[in-house]
């Protein structure tokens, strides 16, 4: 085993690297029976130093101080999917990173290295500047752990990212497209209409829909703070066309009951993902839909259709529950796409 001095080092983060890096090697020769039997004084161990911190040590390596960390966000009250996306990233980085890095501290993973990993993810500037936001996440949870800026993450090289467009559907689309979903997939359906006439997330709101949700004889759905991505309490009207189509659906369900699965267990999270992917492959290929358009793209056509009757943005911000105004502006960029004949609606004209 080589030698290793950590007490002759002049500041404490440099003990505290090698006595991390002691730490690994004593273990490798453990591994391997190379651990001498009788010990030198160069080969007894320090004890480690401990800096004047109640809650971590600032001597832990990179792969304890992550863990924590994606422990610690695990807790918080955040989404399924984001915490999902922090476990991926921990444990893709855990794979690639050297045993040394990971033994290491924290401080001293190169942002050569960083940038090699997120390499990985470059097929798209928002694949790889989303995996760039979860590790950086990771690594600033960390630093706060041992009270250390870690700004590596910060550091690497960042890519542009395309956002993606929920195209909006045109006016002579929406009829053929809801009239084959309530042929085909009558769940779907009814998850469009929503999606589309009450301004609710299909994913986070609409599937989790309980018989309980309606009042009014149908004509609202209330949701709590915890039942929308919004976090507050949120009250949304129900069109009669939606109405009719609900009647006997919810006929005979408890009010605990998930309006799709029809029992009290609602269908996972990918549930209309899954089943928009395969009527947009029948629907794509019968030519009732295009390129960009999603599920989502009801709720996009509903808050253009309105911005263009009111030029309301803090009205439509607050049909759509979000907390943010700027988000709702990201709705409006399906304003961008205009045809000739409108276009030559607004022509400057110029007299001679």
């Amino acid at each position: 085993m080589q030698r290793i001095k950590p007490n002759r080092c002049q500041s404490i983060e440099e003990r505290n690297q090698l006595l991390s890096k002691l730490h690994f090697e004593l273990k490798k020769a453990l591994e391997s029976g190379k651990y001498p039997v009788k010990q030198t004084p160069e080969a007894k161990i320090p004890q480690p130093t401990f800096v004047d911190n109640p809650v971590e040590t600032i001597s832990q390596s990179a792969i304890q101080l992550l863990f924590k960390a994606v422990r610690s966000k695990l807790r918080d009250d955040l989404s399924k999917k984001y915490k999902r996306n922090l476990k991926s990233v921990y444990r893709q980085f855990k794979k690639f990173a050297t045993e040394d890095e990971l033994n290491s501290s924290i401080t001293s993973i190169s942002t050569t290295r960083i940038e090699s990993f997120l390499l990985q993810f470059n097929k798209s500037g928002t694949y790889y500047m989303n995996k760039r936001r979860d590790l950086g996440v990771l690594f600033s949870a960390a630093g706060r752990l041992i009270d250390q800026s870690v700004e590596v993450i910060q550091k690497s090289k960042k890519k542009k990212s395309k956002a993606k467009l929920h195209k909006a559907y045109e006016r002579d689309q929406l009829k053929p497209i809801l009239s084959y979903l309530k042929a085909h997939n009558p769940n779907l359906y009814i998850c469009s209409l929503l999606t589309y006439g009450a301004w609710l997330r299909p994913h986070e709101e609409v599937r989790l829909l309980t018989v309980g949700n309606f009042k009014n004889d149908l004509s609202e759905v209330h949701l709590s703070g915890e039942e929308n991505k919004g976090g507050r309490v949120r009250v949304v009207h129900i069109p009669e066309y939606i109405r009719v189509e609900l009647r006997d659906k919810l006929d005979g369900l408890g009010r605990h009951d998930n309006i799709f699965s029809l029992n009290e267990v609602p269908f996972n999270e990918y549930y209309f993902n899954t089943q928009w992917s395969r009527a947009w492959a029948k629907m794509y290929k019968l030519g009732l839909i295009f390129e960009d358009q999603t599920i989502y793209s009801f709720r996009h056509t509903a808050a253009v259709q309105l911005y263009r009757r009111t030029k309301d943005v803090h009205l439509l911000q607050q049909l759509l529950g979000h907390s943010a105004i700027t988000v709702t502006l990201k709705y409006l960029r399906n304003l961008g796409e205009i045809n000739s004949e409108e276009l030559a609606k607004y022509a400057p004209q110029l007299e001679f």
